[in-house]
């Protein structure tokens, strides 16, 4: 499955506005505004057990099938870095294609780490762990990054956790359902595997939550 996210301009949507896995094709933009469009790489079952390594996987990988003309054009066009911050990254490299046929410059992002993005969904995911189940204070519950200048603020957190719920008292419903996902967790030795996406475990819950809120538990 490809998920594309396409934007007029140079810039990105912000932060948490898009939910995980959906399309978003700005058809409105000017004429001949320049389109930049990302493409996640979808992750195997034996891929998503790398915990450390799923930016290196995903960084070896472009989708040679365009999402415009779907034809298998896509050529290798360069490559940089992007901050997926976490415990075990700080920078992660991506690759860059061009479609010929269509002129097109295309983005490929790991699933974990969301356009615009400076911290990765496992880190997003630890916060939400410390937050709601192990019940950290706003500052604790800070996710463990490999770049200690770059530790979470409370109000980035809080950020995060309004892209899943808005409902009041502030964050109830979350509260709830990461308390039932702890409980699933420690009843069942099972694990949930949704289609296209990684194996759901605590490194997994929140682009799970992303795609998948509200969940009926």
């Amino acid at each position: 499955m490809i998920v594309r996210y396409s934007f007029s301009g140079e810039g990105f949507p912000e932060e948490g506005r898009l939910p995980f896995g959906s399309e978003f094709d700005k058809s409105t933009a000017p004429k001949g505004a320049p389109i930049a469009t990302i493409l996640f790489i979808p992750l195997s079952a034996e891929q998503g057990k790398l915990e450390r390594d799923w930016a290196v996987v995903s960084s070896q990988i472009i989708l040679r099938r365009c999402p415009c003309c779907e034809r298998d054009s896509i050529v290798g066009h360069g490559r940089r870095r992007k901050q997926a911050h976490d415990q075990d990254h700080d920078w992660v490299p991506i690759r860059r294609g061009r479609c010929r046929p269509c002129h097109k410059t295309f983005t490929f992002l790991p699933q974990f780490s969301p356009p615009y993005g400076p911290y990765s969904l496992i880190a997003r995911s630890q916060a939400l762990r410390r937050r709601f189940v192990e019940g950290c204070s706003w500052e604790q519950a800070a996710p463990v990054v490999k770049d200690p200048d770059r530790l979470a603020a409370p109000s980035t957190l809080r950020r995060w956790f309004h892209s899943l719920d808005f409902s009041q008292p502030p964050f109830s419903h979350l509260r709830r359902t990461m308390q039932t996902i702890s409980q699933w967790f420690s009843s069942r030795t099972e694990r949930l595997i949704p289609d296209d996406l990684p194996w759901l475990s605590w490194l997994t819950v929140f682009p799970f939550l992303m795609r998948f809120w509200p969940l009926r538990l």
